[in-house]
């Protein structure tokens, strides 16, 4: 059993106008659970929730998510995991169901809003970790090795076009893998290239700005980003979350959530 969990935070704006990320922490959550009257009382204690939502193209899906993602689980906890279980394939589902359920009720809010984020978050029931993330945000574990050392687990793997099965799937949706050298692909319509092309051309010429540059992005799975959806003609990006579980054990000493700018410059 967990004796105590030690929450800690630090955020950043960057070169963004606006600060576009959001997290969240709540390490008490079956008290949060009792206040919204959505008890979990009968999951493993001791229960907690840490999210990291990484927004761009602005800040509405970030702050949305955020707002959003504990309420609908614990309403989801607190009912399907009393009637069918606690089972880690029980509680990992409900996990991806929260992640399309918001997805779905961002766009029927901001029907107009292009904004998307990733995300990762971690729940804690007992002595099992479960690990959610969608595009390239990050989970770290930190863990002493017997030999006294202390060693990183990666507990997500990054939703990138520049992986081969994301590439393909992204393909078959009819959408574009762009390749940008270094290993570093990004996700765009048909005709990426071409208006780019057209753009860079008419500036050359002296007759300056003929329109919007094409946006490609530089991951595979996020919430949001309507104009990359089925929503709008094309599943180029989907809201379909990974999770993993992990059984802590005393040689686990902590864990931490990144936003995908951190390993672009630290390792």
């Amino acid at each position: 059993r967990l004796e105590k969990i030690v929450p800690e935070s630090a955020a950043m704006q960057g070169r963004h106008a606006k600060q576009e990320g959001r997290h969240v922490k709540i390490p008490d959550l079956t008290k949060a659970a009792k206040a919204l009257k959505m008890p979990i009382d009968h999951l493993d204690q001791p229960c907690a929730l840490f999210g990291m939502y990484d927004g761009h193209r602005g800040h509405l899906c970030a702050e949305f998510a955020a707002k959003g993602f504990h309420g609908k689980l614990l309403k989801k906890l607190s009912t399907e995991t009393k009637e069918g279980g606690s089972s880690d394939e029980t509680i990992s589902k409900i996990l991806r169901g929260v992640c399309e359920e918001l997805d779905t009720e961002f766009f029927a809010k901001y029907r107009t809003a292009v904004d998307g984020c990733t995300l990762v978050v971690v729940l804690l029931v007992g002595a099992r970790l479960f690990t959610t993330w969608v595009g390239d945000s990050r989970c770290l574990i930190c863990q002493r090795s017997p030999a006294g050392d202390m060693e990183t687990i990666s507990m997500t793997e990054d939703h990138r076009p520049s992986s081969e099965a994301e590439a393909e799937r992204v393909k078959k949706a009819g959408g574009l893998v762009v390749d940008f050298g270094g290993g570093f692909a990004r996700v765009a319509h048909e005709g990426y290239e071409e208006r780019l092309r057209e753009i860079r051309r008419a500036q050359a010429l002296g007759l300056g700005s003929i329109g919007k540059e094409p946006v490609a992005l530089d991951v595979s799975r996020a919430l949001g980003n309507r104009d990359f959806k089925a929503i709008s003609g094309k599943a180029l990006l989907v809201p379909t979350a990974d999770v993993q579980v992990l059984r802590l054990d005393p040689s686990h000493k902590f864990f931490t959530l990144i936003c995908s700018g951190i390993p672009q410059v630290m390792q």
